[in-house]
C-alpha cells in the first residue's frame, strides 16, 4: 500500500461521501494482491463490528460507478473486484481464472504484453485473462 492514497482520500477525490463501509472495502482491496469477491470481502471485514452484506454490495456498486474498481465475472456468475490500475501498484497485469473453483489470481509480469501493432498507441487499460484449472483443483 506504500505510495497509494488512503481510502478517505480516494473517496473524496471522486466526490463520494466517506462511510465506514466504503472506507473498509477500499482498505481491504488496497491490502490484497488479487481480486476478491463479495464473500471474501465480507470475511475480511473487522469482526468486532457488524456488517450488512447488502450495504457492502452497495458500497462496491458505488465504487464501481465512480470508476475506482474493475470487475470480473466468472463462469459461476461470481463477480470479483479489484482497484483500477492507477489506484494499485500492479500496472498492466493480467489474470488467471480457475474454471473449476472460480478463484482469480493476478499475473503481474507479462512477457511483452503489447503486440507491435500497439507501438505508438497509448494503452490506458488492458484485459488479459487466462482460463484453466488451478493446482488445488488438479489434485
Amino acid at each position: 500500500m506504500e505510495g497509494l492514497l488512503p481510502p478517505i482520500e480516494i473517496l473524496r477525490s471522486v466526490g463520494l461521501k466517506v462511510t465506514k463501509n466504503r472506507e473498509q472495502v477500499l482498505h481491504i482491496l488496497l491490502g490484497t494482491d488479487r481480486p476478491l469477491n463479495h464473500h471474501e470481502i465480507m470475511e475480511k471485514l473487522p469482526k468486532e463490528q457488524s456488517w450488512d452484506r447488502v450495504t457492502i454490495y452497495r458500497a462496491l456498486s458505488d465504487l464501481e460507478e465512480k470508476h475506482i474498481l474493475n470487475t470480473m465475472l466468472t463462469g459461476e456468475r461470481v463477480t470479483y473486484f479489484e482497484l483500477k490500475e492507477d489506484l494499485n501498484s500492479k500496472k498492466h497485469h493480467g489474470h488467471i481464472v480457475c474454471d473449476t473453483c472460480g478463484r482469480i489470481e493476478c499475473v503481474e509480469k507479462l512477457d511483452n504484453p503489447f503486440p507491435k501493432k500497439l507501438q505508438g498507441f497509448k494503452v490506458q487499460t488492458m484485459d488479459i485473462t487466462f482460463h484453466g484449472i488451478c493446482k488445488e483443483c488438479q489434485d
